[in-house]
């Protein structure tokens, strides 16, 4: 059985690390990603099954990655949640605007609610 890529956007290595892990034991196959750069150029060459996306990266922030995604044939209903320490509601509210895409608030949320909403989306 093919196991399903997640793509995980995620520049604090720690973080990335923790979810990878999560991911891994659950039968994911990791595809660890550091900048909104990096993300678009490996989407751009081979579209995962979904996106784990921080909104504050080094380069370009996620929501103008989620907008590239949003607004490509291949890509706009690729499944994407974002996974952000911002938890007030115009930024909420930006993601909604953009789509129907899933936002969680890191502070707020196990990583076992992460896998369980992954698994939602890719049924």
């Amino acid at each position: 059985m093919l196991k399903n890529k997640i793509m995980v956007v995620e520049d604090d290595p720690d973080l990335m690390e923790m979810i990878s892990f999560k991911l891994d034991n659950e039968g994911f196959k990791v595809d660890r990603v550091v900048s909104g750069r990096q993300a678009l150029d490996r989407i751009a060459v081979n579209v995962p099954d979904c996106v784990i996306l921080d909104v504050m990266l080094p380069d370009i922030d996620g929501l103008t990655v989620l907008n590239e995604i949003a607004n490509h044939s291949e890509t706009k209903n690729l499944p994407v949640i974002v996974f952000s320490n911002i938890a007030d509601q115009a930024s909420i509210e930006q993601v909604e605007a953009i789509g129907k895409y899933d936002y969680l608030v890191k502070a707020q949320t196990d990583l076992s609610q992460l896998v369980d909403l992954i698994k939602k989306r890719l049924n």
